[in-house]
């Protein structure tokens, strides 16, 4: 029925009205709805599987990186986990997230031992035998860090590099190899992301033609478009999200997205981020031209080139930042 008032509204649809404001939020729900996963009632998905036990295994993580951890916490959490992870792994392998819930998981049982914590011994033979089914040899668990190396820059050092930022569109003719790209997104993957899920993808475009096709969908390059050579475009898996986080959706493509920009920034390369603000039927033609699965939202363009020796880029001062910041 609701689809059916959608079609309807689709068809009287004024872009930039009110009405077809309406009209995109109510499918931004609807597509939130389709694509996200369920927690009470988890489909048989790779991605919804992926998704959830990544939520509930960093729960773990979490509570082991607390000051104070509480001996013998999330049993039943863990158990659940173990239950989902024997039943992705029978569907999909062992992967490196199941290598990474193996290794977060003897790290607790270590807690609880060093803590001289006697765990239920039906939870602890469970939570060993899961281990020993497979590697436990990897990233997960606990990391320890020494404060001294921490940061590599100071305070100063870095508002320099961040200030020094800026959105450029006047680029030299100089390509830009694919590697130094990926090399790029390598190091943006390291933003922070709700329960470590890191549902961004990065959509990278080198052929002229079809940059300009799909630019041709964005109001915010004009003059500037030839002289583009890549193009990203940032997206974020709806299926990484479930109840109450249809927003959280845009939180994390956006904080990925940042760290996108920082490293282009750090690669001496310049770049304009793109906003991709359309209506939903506009979203859907983007998507379809740029080969990307409609599961995925659209979170921006980012036009990427090489710096000339001299260039220009708009001064865009910064609001004081009395007006920023409140001190309660």
């Amino acid at each position: 029925m609701l689809n059916v008032f959608l079609r309807k509204m689709k068809s009287f649809l004024l872009y930039g009205t009110p009405f077809g404001e309406v009209y995109t939020k109510i499918c931004d729900l609807m597509h939130h709805l389709k694509y996200g996963f369920k927690e009470r009632n988890l489909k048989n998905d790779k991605a919804h599987l992926k998704y959830y036990l990544t939520k509930h295994y960093h729960i773990v993580e979490k509570g082991l990186a607390l000051p104070e951890p509480r001996l013998g916490f999330g049993q039943p959490k863990i158990l659940n986990v173990i239950s989902k992870a024997s039943q992705y792994e029978s569907l999909y392998g062992a992967d490196g997230l199941i290598v990474s819930i193996r290794k977060t998981f003897s790290d607790y049982l270590k807690f609880n031992e060093e803590n001289s914590f006697d765990l239920p011994s039906s939870f602890e033979l469970a939570v060993t035998e899961f281990i020993s089914e497979g590697s436990h040899d990897g990233n997960g668990g606990l990391k320890h860090i020494q404060k001294e190396f921490s940061s590599t820059l100071d305070l100063q050092e870095f508002r320099d590099f961040a200030q020094g930022r800026v959105s450029v569109r006047d680029f030299s003719s100089e390509t830009i190899s694919a590697e130094t790209i990926r090399d790029i997104v390598d190091i943006a993957k390291s933003a922070p992301s709700v329960c470590n899920r890191q549902g961004w993808k990065a959509h990278c475009y080198s052929d002229k033609l079809k940059i300009k096709e799909l630019l041709s969908y964005q109001n915010g390059n004009a003059g500037f478009t030839d002289v583009i050579d890549k193009l990203l475009i940032v997206t974020a898996d709806a299926k990484a999200f479930t109840n109450y986080e249809s927003n959280q959706i845009f939180i994390d493509g956006g904080l990925f997205s940042m760290n996108i920009l920082l490293a282009i920034h750090a690669a001496g390369l310049g770049a304009c981020p793109l906003n991709t603000c359309y209506p939903y039927f506009i979203e859907k033609k983007v998507k379809l031209a740029s080969e990307i699965p409609d599961n995925e939202r659209l979170i921006m363009m980012i036009g990427i080139g090489s710096l000339k020796e001299n260039y220009t880029a708009a001064y865009s001062p910064r609001n004081p930042t009395d007006e920023i910041y409140v001190a309660h």
